[in-house]
């Protein structure tokens, strides 16, 4: 058990987080498009989307995030780097993709923390996490780039 210090240690800085590996899982993956309002039949339907030159039904552009939540708890990951997260914010998120990801995809998930600085003579602490994602090929897929704050 980790002590939580409430505020993000600089030393964390460069701080690899254990790999990940996930499943697109096509359920899940229609479930999610169906629930932001996507109506594209790529999302949908296998055949549409290989009419379409995808493998499988494609991922829509923000899910990759949701990938990245399946792997584990907010509370195993960043409580043991000092997040309290009741005090937490979600600041900003970036996405950069290089390779569509499709349904049965077998996704590893890599994280670190980039950067950890305060703000407002420190009532905010704001930490940046990088996560890649490649498939089983070793192919980079997309990178997420985020900031947490929290407020003191």
């Amino acid at each position: 058990m980790s002590l939580q210090v409430n505020m993000f240690d600089p030393k964390f800085v460069g701080h690899s987080f254990p790999t990940k590996t996930v499943k697109v899982e096509e359920g899940k993956l229609r479930f999610f498009s169906k629930t932001i309002g996507e109506t594209n039949p790529i999302y949908f339907d296998k055949d549409a989307a290989r009419k379409a030159g995808y493998r499988s039904l494609l991922v829509p552009p923000t899910y990759p995030f949701s990938l990245t939540l399946e792997s584990e708890s907010l509370e195993e990951k960043y409580v043991p780097v000092g997040m309290d997260l009741g005090k937490l914010l979600h600041g900003a998120q970036k996405f950069e993709y290089f390779k569509e990801i499709c349904a049965e995809d077998t996704v590893t998930i890599d994280a670190k923390i980039i950067d950890i600085f305060q703000k407002k003579g420190g009532a905010l602490d704001f930490l940046i996490e990088e996560q890649t994602l490649r498939n089983s090929d070793g192919d980079l897929l997309a990178t997420l780039t985020q900031t947490f704050i929290m407020r003191h």
